[in-house]
C-alpha cells in the first residue's frame, strides 16, 4: 500500500503510494521507515473506528468494510 524510496536528487527518503503520491518524507532510511509503519497503524486504526462508528449506527447493515 506504501512504500519507501529514496530520492535520487535530494538523497531523502519518500513514503509514497503505489500510484507515486509522497505522503511524507525523511532525511534517513529508518526515520522513513518508522513513518510508512506508523502511517500503516494509524489508516488500520482508523479504519476500525469508522466501522465500529458506522456499525452503532447502522448495526447488521454494515456487513464488512474493506
Amino acid at each position: 500500500m506504501i512504500e519507501v524510496v529514496q530520492d535520487e536528487e535530494t538523497g531523502h527518503f519518500r513514503v509514497v503510494t503505489v500510484r507515486g503520491e509522497t505522503l511524507g518524507i525523511a532525511r534517513t532510511r529508518a526515520a522513513a521507515d518508522d513513518l510508512a509503519e506508523f502511517m500503516l497503524e494509524a489508516w488500520e486504526e482508523a479504519l476500525a473506528t469508522a466501522a465500529a462508528r458506522a456499525r452503532m449506527k447502522h448495526g447488521a447493515a454494515i456487513i464488512e468494510p474493506r
